[in-house]
């Protein structure tokens, strides 16, 4: 984490030499465009942005392990998304002003570039480096937080009971992460590229965020009856899980309508895995 930011810190400092700003020269846009237009545009764009910003919501897979988590949790989020946001924002326009705007629509290893203008060539390949450890860091997070997802749906019934299997050892959760894993892998075989790899990752991250969040009109109509007894509590509620629920819905039909291929797969695998689940369910009635 140290490194990305560190990293991210750097290119933002490109700020302060103006020798190496980029003329800003924009083109004109297709006259008149329509409101489709702009919407479509704005859909598009949100499906980087979800990537850009996700990875908030794998802090809860770590509640059980977590002191105070009814505080620590939603302080954590609320302060590394103003972080981010923050650093985000401020190399976007570290890029604008070194690239240009022009240059930035075709442009691929924007951070290469800017790293080649203030240090030269070394600076390239070292940036690139960076950024190899920078993408470990999120597949690190990703392999600590969702085979523990797999882990808890077993626990929970919902998965094989093979899903919580330990190495006594070392703790590891040696089925739930060898299926994460393998099941990476596989998508690697049919999205060979970053464009395929986020609009199916996603899709697939659109459906689940919305109707995770949807679980909570579920869980607060059950425990009405507990209001006024400590119970955990939404602010603006209902209008801002309503929001939330709105904006992913808006990116899956977004990746829907431009790539309907990935689509397609996404849904597919969710067939795949409420097979899976009815299936495991089904056969837990029996055995009781």
């Amino acid at each position: 984490m140290i490194i990305k930011i560190g990293l991210v810190v750097l290119l933002i400092s490109s700020l302060f030499f103006p020798s190496n700003y980029a003329s800003q020269t924009i083109k004109a846009i297709v006259p008149d465009p329509s409101w489709n237009d702009y919407i479509k545009s704005f859909g598009i764009a949100l499906i980087a942005v979800s990537f850009t910003y996700g990875g908030y919501q794998q802090t809860i897979n770590f509640g059980e392990e977590v002191q105070n988590p009814r505080k620590t949790i939603p302080r954590g989020i609320f302060i590394g998304i103003l972080i981010i946001i923050a650093l985000y924002l401020t190399i976007s326009f570290a890029y604008y002003k070194i690239i240009g705007f022009e240059e930035l629509k075709t442009s691929k290893g924007i951070a290469s570039i800017v790293a080649e203008k203030m240090f030269g060539a070394p600076g390239k390949y070292v940036i690139s480096i960076l950024l190899f450890l920078a993408v470990l860091a999120y597949v690190n997070v990703l392999l600590l937080s969702n085979p523990r997802v797999m882990y808890a749906m077993s626990m929970d019934g919902i998965l094989p009971a093979a899903f919580k299997k330990k190495d006594q050892k070392k703790d590891v959760l040696t089925v739930s992460l060898t299926v994460f894993a393998a099941m990476c892998v596989i998508v690697l075989f049919f999205a060979d590229t970053f464009d395929k790899i986020l609009s199916f990752t996603i899709f697939l991250d659109s459906f689940g965020m919305a109707f995770s969040a949807a679980t909570i009109f579920i869980l607060r109509k059950r425990t009405k009856h507990l209001d006024g007894t400590g119970i955990y509590t939404m602010k603006f509620f209902p209008v801002l899980p309503v929001i939330f629920i709105a904006a992913y819905i808006f990116v899956a039909t977004s990746i829907a309508i431009n790539t309907p291929q990935y689509a397609m797969i996404g849904i597919g695998s969710i067939i795949l895995f409420m097979l899976i689940y009815f299936f495991t369910r089904g056969m837990k009635k029996q055995t009781t």
